[in-house]
């Protein structure tokens, strides 16, 4: 696609998003004043005036999101997060402006229907785009060509994206490098690029260059911006980089960093921990007569200790001791020998049920009104476990990068129980990588739907006492 149609299709989708907030607010005023009972407080054309201010707020954020960039990697859910954010964002916005302005007759409930329709119409306009695009894209409409430089695993590994996500929109028109790769057009070695640039229709160069090819960069840069293609570049040290590395500047030097997470950001920091204060303190209070309950019941039935208490490995590797409720009549020690299992004959009949609704683990409020763990997050480990999987698990240790967690993207997807332990480090590093503030909220509320539905588990994690 050319930039002029780039730009027209950019346009068209901030008009698209502006008229979309004004349609928000026009449905908003109807159900509100014409479907619900009450009297009319403000003139329609009092809020449209309101909305079309408003738009503008709405294409700013969006456009500081990076929403009119064509970047069709982007996941729809990360689209629809965003949308979320900036319209309670705007809304709390266009409240605070009719509270500041006396705006008294305002409806309020007006602004939570706004919030809800400009939702859903924002959220809609993006799944369908994003559904139409990738429909084009599987049927070769609008796709972009690219010639691969590059013969070693990273080049393999993009050509074969490539054809398992075609609703990219990329197709490799050829390779260039030492070898072939299989199932791609070989056009000949590295010095042999000069020439097929000079004749491709490929808009695109991306060069995955093994370590010892780099003397090569300097030649490819010069010869794609002397032929006017996009030059890409795929690091051969991409194995060992998360999957949204963040670039500081040091004088003129970029500096990539490799490790760099969202919670590495004080304010999101921030943010996290005051969600899991508040949190703690309100699942604390609303859970305090099932804690009681369960506290007197399991005193009755196993006697001293109540409460479970066991180390784990937590926060920049330092250990915690976590708490849960009692369910075996008998302790066993924790700090040797291999797995544990689990002994039906040793589990109460009462502690079988507060295992498999995880009312054992309510006590771990405890901990992250403490600071020792979070809402959410990687689970936690015992020490044993730890030195033993940081030896035989690529990337374990990156976990205490982050608070643990009571819940995590791990548990949510069903790795609970006798479960891969590299599935599980997987979904770990995924969510330290691109946590947002969306993704707990979304990680707790698919927890609770589970929670009923816990099962035995026959891990090292739930038969610890």
């Amino acid at each position: 696609m050319n930039q002029e149609n780039q730009l027209f299709l950019r346009i068209c989708s901030i008009v698209t998003d502006a008229a979309l907030v004004v349609l928000a607010m026009l449905l908003a005023y109807l159900v509100r004043f014409r479907l619900l009972p009450g009297i009319v407080s403000m003139p329609l054309i009092y809020y449209i005036r309101c909305s079309l201010l408003l738009s503008l707020l709405y294409l700013l954020l969006f456009a500081t999101l990076g929403f009119y960039e064509s970047k069709k990697e982007v996941l729809i859910l990360h689209l629809i997060q965003r949308i979320i954010l900036v319209s309670l964002g705007c809304t709390v916005v266009l409240a605070t402006l009719f509270f500041a302005s006396r705006s008294i007759d305002a409806s309020r409930w007006l602004l939570v229907l706004f919030f809800l329709f400009s939702t859903v119409l924002l959220s809609a306009k993006q799944v369908l785009v994003h559904r139409y695009l990738r429909r084009s894209y599987r049927k070769g409409q609008r796709v972009r060509s690219v010639l691969l430089v590059g013969s070693g695993r990273s080049a393999a590994e993009y050509a074969r994206t490539l054809k398992e996500m075609p609703w990219l929109g990329y197709q490799v028109l050829g390779t260039l490098g030492a070898k072939p790769l299989d199932g791609e057009e070989y056009l000949g070695p590295l010095s042999a690029v000069e020439g097929v640039l000079q004749d491709t229709t490929a808009v695109e160069l991306v060069a995955a260059l093994d370590a010892d090819e780099l003397p090569e960069m300097d030649r490819l840069v010069r010869l794609t911006e002397k032929n006017g293609l996009k030059f890409s570049l795929i690091p051969y040290f991409a194995p060992y980089m998360i999957s949204r590395p963040h670039i500081d500047q040091v004088g003129s030097l970029p500096l990539i960093n490799m490790r760099r997470i969202p919670l590495d950001n004080m304010l999101n920091s921030a943010l996290k921990r005051l969600f899991d204060i508040v949190g703690s303190l309100l699942l604390i209070l609303l859970t305090s007569p099932v804690m009681l309950f369960t506290a007197a019941v399991t005193r009755l039935t196993l006697g001293k200790p109540v409460i479970f208490r066991q180390v784990r490995v937590g926060y920049q590797r330092r250990e915690f001791t976590m708490l849960k409720f009692r369910s075996m009549r008998e302790e066993r020690p924790t700090d040797k020998g291999g797995w544990s299992t689990y002994d039906r004959n040793r589990v109460t009949p009462f502690g079988a049920f507060i295992r498999k609704t995880s009312i054992d683990e309510l006590p771990q409020l405890f901990n992250v009104l403490r600071g020792d763990m979070s809402l959410v997050g990687p689970r936690p480990e015992l020490p044993r476990y730890v030195d033993s999987f940081r030896e035989t698990v690529p990337l374990y240790m990156l976990k205490h990068q982050v608070r643990p967690g009571m819940t995590g993207l791990a548990q949510v997807n069903g790795y609970r129980g006798d479960t891969s332990i590299e599935g599980r480090i997987r979904l770990d590093i995924r969510y330290i990588e691109t946590w947002s503030f969306l993704l707990d909220v979304s990680i707790l509320l698919r927890t609770f739907f589970h929670f009923m539905n816990n099962g035995e588990n026959t891990t090292h994690e739930k038969n610890q006492d």
